[in-house]
Parts: C-alpha cells; sequence; structure tokens
C-alpha cells in the first residue's frame, strides 16, 4: 500500500518528465475551450486553477484574456510553468502550496481540479479542498471538477496498463481496496538507466458521493459530463465532468 502521503514525492519523481509531454497545444486547447463553456466564463474572469502542475490550462486560459491564479504542491513545476509563461509573455500568478489550505474568500468568478487530481488525501483532507475552493467563490461561481469516478473505471477495470508519452513508456498495475474505496497503484517507468518505479493511492467515489461532498462544502445544484463535447454522464463515459455552483444557485440547462 502506498504511504498517506505518496504524493510528496511522486510528483519530483520520473513523472514530471511524463507530465510535460501532456503541455500541448491539441491536448490544451479542447479542454481550456470546455473549461471556458462549463465555467460560463466573461471575458477576463478571475480563475482558480488548483493544482496547477506546470500551469498548462492556466496560461492557456491567460492567453485568452483570463486573470488566472494557479496553485501546487510541487516547486519544481511551478518553477518551470513560470519560465514557460514569461517565454510567451503570459503573467498567470503561479504559487507553490498545498490544496487543502486555500484561503481566499469571494475572490474568483471559476475554479477548476483538472485530470484526476483529487482524492489524493484521506477523507478530511479532500473535503477541506472543496471548502477552500467553495470559499474562494463568489456568489454564484461555478467549480469544475475532472476525475474518475466508480461509473468510469469499474466496467472496464483493468489491472495493468501501458501507455507512451512521447518517448516515455509507463506501466501501472493497479489495485481496487474496497474497504478503503482506493485505486493502488503500483507505477514503472522503464528507461536507458534503468526502471524507476513510484507508488500513488486515490480515492475513488460515484457520482452521487461526489455531489453529496460537493454540497457538504457549500455548493448546489451539480450538472456532470462524460467528455469534452458535452455528453451527458453515463455509466461507461471515459471521464467525468462535474460543474457546481456556489451558494446553490441554479445551473444554466
Amino acid at each position: 500500500m502506498s504511504s498517506p502521503d505518496w504524493w510528496k514525492r511522486f510528483f519530483t519523481g520520473p513523472w514530471l518528465e511524463v507530465q510535460k509531454g501532456f503541455d500541448r497545444p491539441a491536448k490544451v486547447q479542447p479542454e481550456a475551450d470546455f473549461i471556458e463553456r462549463a465555467l460560463e466564463l466573461e471575458p477576463g474572469s478571475r480563475l482558480l486553477d488548483v493544482p496547477c502542475g506546470e500551469g498548462r490550462l492556466a496560461r492557456e486560459l491567460a492567453r485568452r484574456g483570463h486573470r488566472v491564479t494557479g496553485v501546487d504542491l510541487s516547486a519544481a513545476l511551478i518553477r518551470h510553468g513560470l519560465r514557460l509563461a514569461a517565454r510567451e509573455g503570459l503573467d498567470p500568478d503561479l504559487r507553490q502550496g498545498d490544496m487543502r489550505r486555500l484561503r481566499w474568500r469571494g475572490s474568483f468568478d471559476g475554479a477548476f481540479c483538472w485530470w484526476g487530481s483529487f482524492g489524493y488525501f484521506d477523507e478530511a483532507g479532500n473535503r477541506a479542498f472543496l471548502r477552500g475552493m467553495a470559499r474562494a467563490l463568489r456568489p454564484g461561481g461555478l467549480f469544475l471538477l475532472d476525475c474518475h469516478s466508480c461509473e468510469t473505471l469499474f466496467p472496464d477495470f483493468a489491472e495493468r496498463q501501458w501507455v507512451e508519452v512521447d518517448d516515455t513508456l509507463v506501466l501501472t498495475d493497479n489495485l481496487y481496496d474496497p474497504e478503503t474505496g482506493r485505486i493502488e497503484t503500483r507505477w514503472a517507468f522503464p528507461g536507458p538507466g534503468g526502471t524507476r518505479r513510484s507508488r500513488s493511492s486515490t480515492r475513488l467515489y460515484s457520482l452521487l458521493e461526489l455531489k453529496g461532498l460537493l454540497v457538504e462544502a457549500g455548493f448546489g445544484e451539480t450538472r456532470a459530463w462524460g467528455d469534452l463535447d458535452g455528453e451527458p454522464f453515463a455509466l461507461g463515459s471515459a471521464r467525468l465532468l462535474l460543474a457546481a455552483r456556489r451558494d446553490g444557485e441554479n445551473l444554466r440547462k
């Protein structure tokens, strides 16, 4: 089983090079398009991106005229993102910090947590993150969560997978623990210098459980999609894209 604080080391190891490989316009632009639609953004909106990684989405949304603040635990990723932003003539506010300890109140028009970055912590930590995002939004602001769920993973659960990102091969062994509701994953990164290994542990929720957590955190009605094309969420969807509005205001249909 992975250690409770596996995330402190995971994003400073071989995964860094894999993550940088996803920072490509063909991937980033459709995701930014969806975020703008789902969050119902006006020009120049204030946005919160947590965790932001190297800021691939924060930079793209800043390029579109939004004022973006990004938070990530990895100082290495923040430094890399700031270098890229300076090179591109952009000025997103990227800062190192713990996503469970967000201190803003009513500061943002929209917020998002992208790319399966929810569920790393224990139950108290996951709830603390959602409460922090709710506090950070102005009344009526929307939060968008992109993650896997029971409905996306279980219909075609794979105990072993591999994927190639640019020149990096990634192998995973996955175990679901029904006692904890967590996916325990062993990662292997084969390379010329040998195989580097890591572990991760992510709490997997159902849509119903996530909606309950969001209401508890201070959000109201939710709306779920199954892909970037806006298909309704259903059993077997590739991913869960879940939006919730601060203070219970209804989502526009």
